[in-house]
């Protein structure tokens, strides 16, 4: 059923909604937003139905172009290297396909727009190298390697941590490795 339904008609959970007032404490902080304008869109914020409910609250801020132009980053090279750090705005869905070459995805200084993000990797030949933001979490388990290993150095949490990240699909030919 959720392939049918547009990613911002998906009913969002409370800690989606949290994270989007963080968010929002974050824009008051910067002077970015009055008091009052903190108070009307995290009021908004925690009765939000769906991700374009909460999306709304942040499109007139910096950093929330990504979510206007796309709510998926797919990324694809049939040889060499993808890599991606420092301050970027994370969607909801990754997808990444390569032939031949390793992936370098460093989240430490990302901006996430939501606190579950979905990896999806189809790697012939090649590494992924995975970084999260410290009380960051991350699940493994849909992904497998052919010849190679997955190696997580996340220490598994009793709850979610912030962002969560699942990591879905093959590797052919190649390690995951997680990490701080």
């Amino acid at each position: 059923m959720e392939d049918d339904i547009a990613p911002r008609h998906l009913r969002v959970s409370h800690a989606e909604r949290e994270h989007i007032a963080g968010l929002l404490a974050a824009h008051v902080e910067a002077g970015r937003l009055s008091p009052d304008e903190y108070e009307t869109r995290s009021g908004a914020a925690a009765v939000a139905v769906t991700r374009a409910d909460l999306n709304r609250l942040l499109l007139d801020l910096p950093g929330a172009e990504a979510v206007r132009s796309r709510e998926i980053l797919v990324w694809t090279d049939k040889r060499g290297d993808l890599k991606r750090g420092g301050d970027w705005l994370v969607p909801a869905r990754i997808v990444v396909r390569s032939h031949f070459g390793d992936v370098k995805l460093d989240l430490r200084e990302a901006r996430f727009m939501t606190p579950l993000v979905t990896l999806e990797v189809d790697i012939w030949i090649g590494d992924v190298d995975l970084r999260l933001p410290p009380g960051g979490s991350v699940d493994v388990d849909e992904v497998r390697t052919h010849v190679g290993h997955v190696t997580n150095k996340i220490t598994p949490a009793a709850h979610r941590g912030d962002p969560h990240v699942v990591v879905r699909g093959r590797l052919h030919v190649g390690d995951i490795r997680t990490r701080y």
